[in-house]
Parts: structure tokens; C-alpha cells; sequence
């Protein structure tokens, strides 16, 4: 056993203790809440050269970026994570006996990512190293996954929280690493791609495992962050994908729907489960409420739930009947299981929710797709209006910048070669698609529909900023046959660049919003097409 301290359950104790007003007609211009700009492409944000990492850095903070998300790969920091044994005498809780080259890339980020003004959130998941892993994989691509050990990545989260607690100066460094105060625990452990098995057999049948697998890495996450001192930081939990299957088996994902009930311990009416029913998912067969709220805290302290909302081949708006899927538009599923999953324990905190990853995959490049890059920047824009209207919703995240190139390991014909992610706002030689300016500055009209003499609203972002200052942007129209014209001047100030506005436009055309830069350089939304009756 790695650990060099008391297993991080039996603390639980101790730590519970311890622990559009200035226009031509003047309107107000309010947004509902903040949510933050979060984004992820690891391919250049972690393992690219340096002059790349930073060039990434800028062009996100160009378009107004105010956060980043990476995952933070056990295995690719742990030492010997090819070795069935773990090196002699190594402590799993001391940066220090981590190689230091694996730390590097982490280090970077985190320095350059401060000097650019972003935030960084660290999701720490899976692959693992082999010694930390349960004999067993059916696979050795599953190998690295298989019903990780709960003290060893416990032991992990804990070296993390250290070095990134503020105060670590590693080694032969000058001053301490800058903090991190922004976690996730566990990337997407609904996909047997990140944690398996899903299922396991008990009593003779298959039921649910991944859930009884990540309550007890969530719990243990959560209370070596605080115990080193990271308290007050964002912790997240959850990091669902949005859908999967009812079908057990070990390598089969699991729904978010069914995997968040089991999570917490509750039936399909979120009654609490007892006996051999509790057992099965590894929940405490007897007990009171508030036995499981001491026991498992992360569940109803954590800071929010993250999730990611994807529905690839749909516009955003696209609800599913499918009870155990959530996309976006279905997100009030996930908001409401969460709500009676907590209260079943008499605990009435409705949990934010962070959505971690979002985007849509493009054809070209991906002839598999049915979404073209102009429909990307249209659902984009309007994924992100859904979120804002949601008061729950505190952040949304894009996840590429540039598209993944295909796997050559495959040849063109095979349905593997394009099992990457064509989702960024630019294509893998740097060329832009639609969705780099829509993402810097959306727009979205609900109704775009003119009815005669009313005012129609607008919703849109100047993500860029500074949000510190009051900003103007102008809406501008143009006829079928003619240029663009400004109808409307909205003034503003919002701490994330967010804007509405009730237009009266003059008829059927196209809108646009347009914003001038501190340096002068003029920006443009996409187009949006309206008609008049």
C-alpha cells in the first residue's frame, strides 16, 4: 500500500469538523447571471512546445477566454505506470517522488495560463498507472482504468493538491507554483473508456459498478483537496457523458440518468435504497439520512455538477425521449434527479451546474457528420443562449480549438479513422471555420420572425471584453438588396461581456452586431437571417 497517512474515510470526521441602456430608444441591457467561458484542447494547452502552449494562451485570451480545462492524466505523471508494482519506498502522497519532467507540462500550464490572466480547472481522471489497477481487464487498452485503487488515487489527488496548493516550490525552482483552485474529479466515469467495468455481476445478476467505483473516488478526491488545504476551491463532481446504454455489461457505458440515481443511493422514485438492493451498489444497507450525508459529503457539498450536454447530429434545442439521456435541452432532467436525489437525504441544495465540454463535430473534415460548419457557429450561439437563460448553468465549455486529425493508424475506409473529434473552431492546419467569430462574439434572435411595429429581442456577448468597462455595441440591419445600417446602440456593462436588447428592426433582412475593439479593430457576429410577418 502506497498511503502514508490514515485511509482519507476515516478522516471524514475531522474534516467535517475542521472544514442596451444608452441606444436610439433607451433599453436596459441585464442578463440573467454570469456563466464563464471555460475551454479545452490538451493537444495545445499541455503536450505542444512551449512557443505553442503560448500562442494557444493568446489566441484564447484574445477571444475572451476566461478559463481552461485539462485532464489531468494519472498515469502520465505517476512514475513506472507501465510496471505491475509501484517503485520501492515510493509515496503516493509527496510530489517529490513523482518524476520531475511528468510534472512539466502541468507546471507550464499552470504558470504561462496565470501571466495570460486565465484560470485553470484541473480534471483529474484516468488512464492510471498499471500498479494502481485490479487484476482482471477483459483488455489491455481497459487495463489502465480497471477498478482503480481508492487509496492510490486518493494518494495522487493528494500530491496534486500540494504542489498546486500556492505554497509548493518544487525542487530547485525559484518560488512557489502558482495555485490551483478549480478540480473536477474524474472525466466522464459513465464511459468504460475512462472507468470500467461499468457492470458487475452480484447476486447472479448484473448491475451497475461504475457508480459504487467513483462515490468512493469522488469522496476521496474531495477530502485530500481540502485536507491540503483547498477548502474553498471549485470542486466538481459528476463529469457525465450525455448518454449510453441500458444493456449491462463490463465495457458498455452506463445512461447519466441511471448512473446518478445509484450514485446517490436512490431508487427509480428516489426513495433511499435499503438492504440487498444497497448492497448490490455498494450503498449502506441500513442507516439514517444523515448517516450517508457524513459518510459521503462530496455529494452534497461539492460545488457543483459538471456535465456535457453533447447531442452531435441535433441542434441544441433537440430534446430526446430518451428518459436516460441529458443533452442540453434535456438538462432539466439532471437538474431534477440531482434535486430529489439530495432531498431524499433532507439535504434541499439545488447544486449548480458546470457544463465541462460542449461542441459539435464538422463535415468537412468529417464526411461522418451531418453538421456543416456554418450550422456549428449557428448551434454554438444558441447552446450558449440556452445556458444563459438557465440561472443554474455557471459555465460552458468548448472543447477544441483546433480539430483533431484522424487516426491514420486506420485507412480512410474504416469508421475508426475519423473516431477523433472534429469539433474545433478551427481546422487542424489553423484555418478558420465560422465558429471562431460566432464563439468570440454569438448572437441569437429566439424569434426571428418580424411582427409588424414590435421590437424584437436580441440576445448576444462581446466575450472578448474588457468587462470591467462599459461597452457599446451596435446592431445593425440590412435589406435583401442594400448595406448594413445601424438601427440600434446598446451601452453596457457585464462581468462577462453579455447583452439583450428589443429592437425594433425596419423589416425582412439580416442582423448582425458589430464592436470596436480598445485597439480599434472592428468585430462582427455571424449573420442572422429575420422576416417580416
Amino acid at each position: 500500500m502506497s498511503s502514508r497517512r490514515p485511509h482519507p474515510v476515516a478522516l471524514a470526521g475531522a474534516v467535517a469538523l475542521a472544514c442596451l441602456a444608452f441606444a436610439l430608444t433607451p433599453v436596459a441591457a441585464r442578463a440573467d447571471h454570469t456563466q464563464e467561458s471555460t475551454f479545452q484542447d490538451d493537444q495545445y494547452l499541455l503536450f505542444s512546445p512551449a512557443a505553442r502552449v503560448k500562442h494557444t494562451l493568446a489566441l484564447l485570451s484574445q477571444l475572451g477566454v476566461t478559463r481552461v480545462r485539462v485532464n489531468v492524466n494519472w498515469s502520465t505523471i505517476a512514475p513506472d505506470p507501465l510496471s505491475p508494482t509501484p517503485p520501492d519506498g515510493f509515496n503516493g502522497t509527496a510530489p517529490a517522488d513523482y518524476p520531475a519532467a511528468n510534472w512539466g507540462p502541468y507546471d507550464r500550464l499552470v504558470e504561462y495560463a496565470q501571466a495570460y490572466g486565465i484560470g485553470v480547472d484541473f480534471d483529474v481522471t484516468a488512464p492510471g498507472p498499471l500498479w494502481a489497477m485490479a487484476p482482471g481487464a477483459p483488455t489491455t487498452k481497459a487495463a489502465n482504468h480497471w477498478s482503480p485503487n481508492t487509496v492510490d488515487f486518493v494518494d495522487f489527488v493528494w500530491a496534486l493538491g500540494t504542489r498546486y496548493s500556492g505554497t509548493y516550490t518544487p525542487p530547485g525552482a525559484a518560488r512557489p507554483l502558482p495555485r490551483v483552485n478549480y478540480w473536477s474529479i474524474w472525466n466522464e466515469p459513465d464511459q468504460p473508456g475512462w472507468l470500467a467495468p461499468q457492470w458487475r455481476k452480484f447476486g447472479g445478476k448484473e448491475v451497475l459498478n461504475s457508480p459504487r467505483l467513483y462515490r468512493g473516488y469522488a469522496e476521496g478526491a474531495y477530502l485530500a483537496l481540502i485536507l491540503t488545504g483547498h477548502h474553498a476551491d471549485t470542486i466538481l463532481i459528476g463529469e457525465l457523458a450525455p448518454e449510453g446504454f441500458t444493456t449491462p455489461g463490463p465495457y458498455i457505458a452506463s445512461t447519466p440518468m441511471p448512473f446518478l440515481r445509484a450514485l446517490y443511493c436512490v431508487n427509480g422514485q428516489y426513495r433511499r435504497l435499503t438492504g440487498t438492493a444497497a448492497e448490490a451498489l455498494g450503498c449502506p444497507a441500513s442507516g439514517s439520512a444523515r448517516a450517508f450525508v457524513k459518510q459521503y459529503p462530496v455529494l452534497f457539498d461539492a460545488t457543483g455538477f459538471a456535465h456535457h450536454p453533447y447531442y452531435f447530429h441535433h441542434p441544441p434545442s433537440y430534446s430526446t425521449p430518451d428518459q436516460n439521456y441529458v443533452p442540453l435541452a434535456d438538462i432539466g432532467r439532471l437538474e431534477h434527479g440531482l434535486d430529489r436525489s439530495l432531498a431524499a437525504y433532507g439535504v434541499h441544495r439545488r447544486l449548480p451546474i458546470y457544463i465541462t465540454e460542449y461542441g459539435y463535430e464538422t463535415n468537412p473534415p468529417n464526411p461522418r457528420q451531418n453538421v456543416t460548419p456554418a450550422e456549428q457557429a449557428t448551434y454554438l450561439n444558441e447552446a450558449e443562449y440556452m445556458a444563459w437563460r438557465n440561472r443554474r448553468v455557471r459555465s460552458v465549455s468548448q472543447f477544441l480549438l483546433y480539430d483533431s486529425p484522424p487516426n491514420t493508424a486506420y485507412p480512410s475506409s474504416n469508421p475508426k479513422y475519423w473516431d477523433t473529434f472534429q469539433t474545433g473552431l478551427l481546422y487542424v492546419n489553423g484555418r478558420a471555420k465560422p465558429a471562431l467569430a460566432a464563439y468570440r462574439m454569438p448572437i441569437w434572435i429566439p424569434s426571428p420572425r418580424l411582427q409588424p411595429h414590435a421590437r424584437t429581442f436580441i440576445w448576444g456577448e462581446i466575450r472578448p471584453g474588457p468587462h470591467d468597462l462599459a461597452q457599446r455595441v451596435a446592431v445593425q440591419w440590412q435589406p435583401p438588396r442594400g448595406r448594413w445600417q445601424t438601427v440600434f446602440r446598446v451601452r453596457f456593462k457585464q462581468p462577462e461581456g453579455y447583452f439583450t436588447a428589443r429592437v425594433r428592426l425596419p423589416g425582412t433582412g439580416s442582423v448582425r452586431t458589430a464592436w470596436t475593439s480598445p485597439s480599434g479593430h472592428v468585430y462582427e457576429s455571424r449573420i442572422v437571417a429575420v422576416r417580416l410577418g
